[in-house]
């Protein structure tokens, strides 16, 4: 069975509100970016300290319906794959992002502290 070597998988927050996009093809995408927490403390130090910034994009109307929950500060977790790119803009320049083919909304803090006060449920 083939799988690519670029296969990514994160854990972080957005750093914006999720934006749409529909291409000249008719084919929906959302993008958005993200930050990624850095916890390997054998990594040379960077700045900011401890913090990775990634661009996400999805296509599909799959995502679509996630648009309104992909807001600033959510926290997500996602599956995708490597992908650069050439752009032209004042010069030549290459931009690496991560294609989604998967997208899980974690709870908010907000969503964890209303939960904190009710019962909670048992799955059977």
């Amino acid at each position: 069975m083939y799988q690519p070597i670029n296969q990514v998988r994160l854990r972080g927050f957005l750093t914006e509100p999720a934006r749409l996009f529909v291409s000249r093809s008719g084919q929906p995408r959302i993008t958005f970016r993200m930050e990624v927490w850095i916890d390997d403390e054998n990594l040379p130090p960077k700045k900011p300290a401890g913090v990775d910034y990634f661009s996400v994009v999805a296509f599909g109307t799959e995502f679509v319906n996630l648009l309104p929950h992909l807001a600033l500060e959510r926290e997500v977790t996602l599956a995708g794959r490597l992908r650069s790119r050439d752009i032209d803009i004042d010069g030549r320049r290459v931009v690496t992002e991560i294609v989604a083919h998967e997208i899980v909304l974690l709870k908010t803090r907000a969503d964890a502290v209303y939960e904190k006060g009710r019962p909670h449920a048992t799955l059977h």
